[in-house]
């Protein structure tokens, strides 16, 4: 019998053996990549187009192109297509970001026919109805307009324009009232010119048999052709520091962070590290000086956010408003600190060991997998980069931790937004 007394000695695991996926290249150039693992008798695709915010030149194509493309077809009005969903029990998402849109679908094998139907209709023949675009435009905009009362809400856009300025994709955001000058016309442009086999790759998880493969490949075959032209990121402007007041507020919003890097850089992985330590886990230090002894929140969060083509560490929470300034002056002291002081070694342990943690806690199933495979593909690596991060963590030291602090964190290249008590 375990003696519950005790507590169980903390195992860091040295290595994570992670499948690597497959890849098959249809005769149009578009890859597929598979993770055929699992025991239950389910699959998952995923289509993920670079078709994210950062492409559009018109305020909400991307999201609304994305949205609409279950809400009618050519043989399926949009009643139909979640009429479809629900008899076959279908798993239906999407998703995007500043650099990707992903259309998934998920499905018991026997009903590996009827997903590939209703999935190639959303991607091959959406019809962008203009009544039920109408409709999805009114509740967008109503959503939008109530989401901005947030103060939360708030600063995560202010504080994307602060670090990366309103002309920049990564930091723009779009009044409400632009939702009314959104038409058909602009989604089929935006369709037309993202939605197509150069700009796509598709990853397959779950049970896989023969043949489901080569079927899956002549849906990729039907993708139309489009030449689209060079893409160039302007110039990253950062504002130093943004306050908003909102009369009668409870709670002040704070972000705080920099511009830094994407996930191909030599040093992300490191400083991964350092915000796990700052405010990755609820034991972290934001946590036990801002909500455990000062009683200000009850949470805060530190985390390096990566995009295809930059990355910055981000550092939030939300106080009680008479607390907004001190809150702020804590979070500064304890960027501080790490450039100071040495992390003990037993801290490092646990960070070591959340992390790992985290990282068993994605990969655990096919879909998990797949999640981190289309994260790679994305930047370019493939599924031995998680290896790379756990031999990387494995090895991180204190001096190292002190090293990168002192490198990164100056508190002069910061920027802090506040939202609510300034």
């Amino acid at each position: 019998m375990a003696d519950r007394t005790k507590q169980p000695e903390i195992v860091i695991p040295h290595y994570i053996d992670v499948l690597q996926f497959s890849e098959t290249k249809v005769p149009n150039g578009v890859n597929i990549y598979s993770v055929n693992t699992g025991t239950q008798d389910v699959l998952r695709i995923s289509v993920v187009f670079r078709a994210g915010v950062k492409y559009q030149n018109k305020p909400f194509v991307a999201s609304s192109l994305l949205n609409m493309l279950s809400e009618g077809t050519r043989k399926y009005s949009s009643e139909q297509i979640s009429e479809r969903l629900d008899f076959y029990g279908l798993y239906y998402d999407v998703s995007l970001d500043r650099d990707y849109s992903v259309v998934t679908i998920c499905c018991l094998k026997r009903f590996f026919k009827e997903a590939l139907d209703v999935l190639e209709e959303v991607l091959l023949f959406p019809s962008f109805p203009e009544e039920e675009l109408n409709i999805y435009k009114a509740k967008r905009k109503q959503a939008l307009l109530v989401e901005r009362e947030k103060v939360d809400f708030r600063a995560r856009e202010l504080f994307a324009q602060a670090l990366y300025g309103k002309g920049h994709p990564y930091g723009f955001y779009s009044e409400a009232d632009c939702y009314d000058s959104l038409n058909t016309e602009d989604i089929k442009s935006f369709y037309k010119s993202f939605y197509c086999k150069e700009n796509v790759f598709c990853v397959v998880s779950g049970k896989i048999e023969e043949g489901e493969l080569d079927i899956i490949s002549e849906l990729m075959q039907k993708l139309p052709s489009y030449k689209k032209a060079e893409y160039k990121l302007p110039m990253i402007h950062t504002d130093s520091l943004v306050e908003v007041k909102k009369e009668g507020a409870l709670q002040s919003a704070i972000r705080i962070g920099k511009v830094l890097f994407p996930r191909n850089h030599p040093d992300f992985i490191g400083m991964q590290v350092v915000a796990m330590v700052l405010g990755g886990y609820f034991g972290s230090r934001l946590v036990s000086n801002l909500r455990e002894d000062k009683g200000y929140t009850y949470g805060a969060f530190a985390g390096m956010i990566n995009m295809e083509d930059s990355g910055y560490l981000a550092i939030s929470t939300e106080v009680a408003a008479e607390y907004t300034r001190n809150a702020v002056d804590e979070i500064y002291k304890e960027i501080k600190r790490l450039s100071e002081e040495l992390v003990p070694e037993e801290e490092l342990n646990m960070v070591k060991s959340v992390m790992m943690g985290e990282i068993m806690r994605i990969l655990d199933g096919p879909f998990g997998i797949a999640d981190v495979s289309i994260e790679n593909v994305e930047n370019g690596k493939d599924n031995r980069y998680v290896e790379k991060m756990v031999d990387e963590i494995n090895n991180m030291v204190p001096e190292r931790i002190q090293e990168l602090s002192r490198k990164y964190l100056d508190k002069e290249d910061f920027v802090t937004v506040v939202v609510g008590a300034v």
